[in-house]
């Protein structure tokens, strides 16, 4: 067998506790790699149409990438997937930590769950198999609780642990699932999908060897990647020092600088991602009083400045790097003040910060800490929970709901203390919280009186902290993947960053002969999310992608010995992209029921700041997407043709 997968991934039934064994032929991954490509095509098979995300039929998968555990950088990642209740269609969501790894070593690529549990269990998975085991006792407790219990329980610190909180058990649509004391796989609602079963969580320990075609080549290009990706440019360290500078430049001139994968690397070393906090408010890449406001003049750049670089890393008390990790852009900190006074957890990541901080309006840092934290150990989204919050405050500004559907909380832009306890009721489904926890969709639903103008989401799942109005790219990505209303697969900014046209033929190609510049940027923005089908199908990791050219064919041939070109593992790519969007189209989402909230797409247009007057056309910008990635603009899935092409087979 080739190196980099195990061969095998397992399917657990919770109703009756029985395990299947499955061995894929080698021509399968060559097809869908393994991660979210392994996922979609084990669960398009597995799953019917119509299939209930929160019933017993349906099926959750966790899914290692092809990549992990064979030496190559950056495959730190794992995805979780299923069939999102947030949204209806196709879900994933990934985080770091070490649990891919480990689930690898487990002598598996993925394990997945169908059934339900008649009481709460834990699933322990080893070479042995799977064992089934009660969660009476870990039911109730947060998911960082639910880590430690488990690892005490075996006596065994090395086990991983993904589990859900509070937000997971009571099936709160916008829940995730958590690892490594607070990364979370956020998006798509999967921790609601996990309660639904039962299933407290996952522990996975492993001790194989994972196959590799050729280690030393894996070693060589790790050396020679390193070369460049250890290099400090004096140009990018005087950019990052002077960052917050240039924001307020561009924010009061409008002239940019170009984005650069060196500079952003080297933020990303010193800051992680809080260092960008300021240049997004400032330059009208963060989303400002619910998608309503101006950065440099709503919340101006002192607020900004209190939510960002040198003020978070102040709290860091270590630097913190997944599995395979160069960059370490995360940190653990010291919590301070508030609830979880006098312990450590993970810093805030810019969409925390942005979402608890300008969205709202709010420069408390000790409170989005505390926030952070809070959302980490229940297992919720804080893109989602802050955008929840926005939505209830501008309601409540606008005179749409009061104190008595809020039960006496009074809301309010920069109201740090009402914003921690509307959150705090989100996690808890306690009163109003109750109508929030699904998502700002289903809550205008109930509240109505005009309140769906002010719910910022696209197809149910709230949108990320990054203005589509800056970069029309990010218009496409919510509005036309599989997954809408997400930030991390592509735009018009993250192909050059990837550097695409170097790394594939085909992209170059295909841009090259692009008429004009807008095709030319729809087939860049193109190739960038058929890029991060591979990402996620590797396990790799998008920051990796974002901050360096990773030599991404030569790791596969290293590693599982194909000897493929840099084309053929692009044509993958848009396989398992066309894949997840069939299986979306099959679940009887149409392209109307994705559309982009109108204020996201500047209807009415900013009367100021970097954004004034600026309207995207998103009639235009998804049909030429469609019709570049040969999917039917009626139903916004690939035509039967795109399919044979592409060898996709799905099950009604």
């Amino acid at each position: 067998m080739p190196g980099g997968y195990t061969g095998r991934y397992c399917v657990v039934n919770l109703t009756d506790g029985t395990t299947e064994t499955v061995e894929p032929p080698d021509e399968f991954y060559r097809k869908y790699l393994s991660g979210v490509g392994l996922g979609a095509a084990v669960i398009t098979q597995r799953q019917k149409a119509g299939t209930d995300p929160l019933g017993p039929e349906s099926h959750l998968g966790f899914c290692s990438g092809l990549l992990t555990g064979s030496g190559s950088l950056f495959s730190g990642r794992f995805m979780v997937v299923g069939k999102s209740p947030l949204t209806g269609g196709w879900g994933d969501a990934n985080a770091g930590g070490f649990l891919s790894r480990e689930l690898k070593r487990a002598g598996y690529d993925a394990v997945f769950f169908t059934g339900k549990a008649s009481s709460p269990v834990w699933a322990f998975l080893t070479e042995s198999g799977v064992q089934i085991k009660d969660a009476s006792g870990l039911w109730g407790k947060d998911a960082v609780e639910t880590e430690e219990s488990i690892r005490t329980d075996l006596g065994d610190r090395r086990v991983q642990v993904a589990a859900i909180g509070m937000s997971g058990e009571k099936r709160s649509l916008i829940s995730g699932v958590v690892t490594d004391g607070g990364r979370v796989a956020a998006r798509s609602g999967l921790g609601a999908v996990m309660g639904s079963k039962g299933l407290k969580a996952l522990a996975v320990r492993g001790r194989q060897k994972i196959p590799v075609a050729d280690p030393g080549r894996v070693k060589a290009i790790n050396e020679q990647f390193l070369k460049e990706f250890n290099t400090s440019k004096v140009a990018d360290r005087l950019t990052v020092r002077f960052m917050n500078l240039f924001s307020r430049i561009i924010a009061r001139t409008g002239i940019s600088i170009p984005a650069q994968a060196s500079t952003l690397r080297e933020l990303y070393k010193k800051y992680g991602t809080p260092g960008l906090t300021v240049y997004s408010a400032l330059t009208g890449d963060m989303p400002i009083r619910n998608w309503g406001g101006v950065g440099y003049t709503d919340y101006t750049f002192d607020s900004a400045a209190k939510n960002s670089d040198e003020s978070v890393i102040r709290h860091q008390k270590r630097k913190y790097a997944c599995h395979s990790c160069p960059l370490a852009c995360g940190g653990i900190i010291d919590i301070k003040k508030g609830r979880y006074s006098g312990t450590e957890g993970h810093k805030p990541e810019y969409e925390s910060l942005a979402a608890f901080g300008g969205l709202l309006l709010n420069d408390d840092l000790d409170t989005i800490i505390e926030i952070n934290e809070m959302c980490n150990r229940a297992g919720i989204d804080t893109i989602s929970a802050g955008t929840c919050v926005a939505f209830a405050t501008e309601c409540f500004q606008k005179g749409i709901i009061d104190e008595k559907t809020t039960g006496g909380l009074n809301l309010g832009w920069g109201k740090s203390e009402a914003i921690l306890r509307l959150t705090e009721m989100i996690i808890h489904r306690e009163g109003f919280g109750d109508l929030l926890a699904d998502g700002v969709r289903r809550a205008a639903d109930n509240i109505g009186n005009g309140s769906d103008a002010l719910a910022m989401h696209a197809g149910g799942q709230e949108l990320p902290m990054h203005d589509s109005r800056l970069d029309p790219g990010f218009g496409i990505a919510y509005q036309c993947e599989p997954t809408p209303g997400r930030h991390t697969i592509s735009c018009f900014l993250y192909p050059g960053l990837f550097s695409v046209e170097k790394i594939f033929p085909e992209a170059r190609l295909r841009i090259k002969r692009s008429k004009g510049k807008a095709e030319k940027m729809i087939q860049r923005y193109a190739a960038g999310t058929l890029y991060m089908q591979l990402i996620n199908s590797c396990g790799m990791c998008l920051f990796g992608a974002l901050t360096s050219r990773i030599p991404i064919a030569e790791y596969l041939n290293a590693v599982t010995g194909w000897g493929l070109s840099a084309d053929d593992y692009f044509r993958s790519g848009e396989r398992i992209l066309s894949l997840r969007k069939a299986f979306t189209v099959r679940e009887g989402i149409r392209p109307e029921d994705q559309r982009l909230p109108d204020r996201a797409a500047g209807r009415p247009p900013l009367e100021g700041g970097p954004l004034k007057n600026v309207t995207l056309d998103m009639e235009r910008l998804q049909g030429a997407f469609f019709e570049t990635m040969g999917w039917d603009p009626a139903t916004g899935g690939p035509t039967r043709d795109k399919m044979a092409e592409l060898g996709i087979e799905t099950k009604e």
